[in-house]
């Protein structure tokens, strides 16, 4: 038979919506075990009601996967999350001063940043 999938939510973290959206789609097949997961994006495009639905837990044998940007890591703490798993991308705010326009560009992570997530993870088994 098939082994239901560990207890604890995962959290992903993604650089942006158009990264988050992509793997939504890519998971949107057939072959992919539905019934065993609820993914669930989390992100300022998602509606307010739905976005609350990441704090729920799921029912017995069902594995929640929160599909999130980084600006999520400090603004939200998700209880029943166990696992982190890091893009390693992120997309940061800059501002060229010679055009005097601001853009979102996206950078890998620091070492030091990383090491700070590692040690966050959000639940309180931390990361």
């Amino acid at each position: 038979g098939r082994r239901a999938p560990p207890d604890g939510a995962v959290l992903v973290f993604l650089p942006g919506w158009d990264e988050i959206s992509q793997l939504l789609r890519a998971l949107d097949s057939p072959s992919f075990p539905k019934s065993r997961y609820l993914v669930l994006p989390l992100h300022s495009l998602v509606p307010p009601a739905e976005q609350r639905r990441v704090f729920v837990r799921p029912p017995p044998g069902v594995r929640k996967i929160v599909l999130a940007t980084n600006i999520a890591e400090t603004a939200i703490t998700i209880d029943d999350v166990t696992a982190i798993i890091n893009s390693g991308r992120l997309k940061e705010k800059s501002y060229d001063p010679y055009t005097s326009v601001g853009t979102l560009q996206a950078s890998w992570i620091s070492a030091a940043s990383e090491r700070q997530r590692r040690g966050g993870g959000g639940g309180p088994g931390g990361g």
